[in-house]
């Protein structure tokens, strides 16, 4: 079996796009492959914000990330330096800010370029949405 990373580019408004990253995510989970990390970067950092609240009709694209690492025990890796310029803080960045709410929570975890890299350097495939 493969193991793969998916890099995630796109803004989770582009809805079509969101729901073939993450069809494409839950089928390698059915199939069995390993699905090591996710990393957002760019516009999509956006998918990890947690205080983004979508109508209950409405695709729930980070309750579904949340599930697909949950099935996959994979990492949601948020670019760091991309999310920051976006105004998406994790509770170190928010704190150093003095704002008291992050906008990105667990199961998200903000990480640097380079261990991204690094992480790659253990998947047969990446991804790119």
């Amino acid at each position: 079996m493969a193991v793969y990373s998916l890099l995630i580019t796109h803004s989770p408004f582009e809805i079509t796009k969101t729901v073939a990253a993450q069809a494409f995510a839950s089928e390698l989970i059915a199939q069995g492959q390993t699905l090591k990390n996710i990393f957002f970067y760019g516009e999509g950092t956006h998918h990890a914000n947690a205080l983004v609240q979508l109508p209950s009709d409405e695709y729930q694209w980070h309750h579904r990330w949340q599930r697909i690492q949950t099935m996959a025990q994979c990492s949601l890796l948020v670019c760091v330096t991309a999310a920051v310029k976006r105004g998406l803080l994790s509770e170190i960045e928010a704190n150093e800010a003095g704002i008291d709410m992050a906008t990105i929570t667990s199961p998200f975890e903000q990480a640097g370029l380079g261990e991204f890299f690094t992480q790659l350097h253990k998947c047969d495939q990446l991804v790119q949405f």
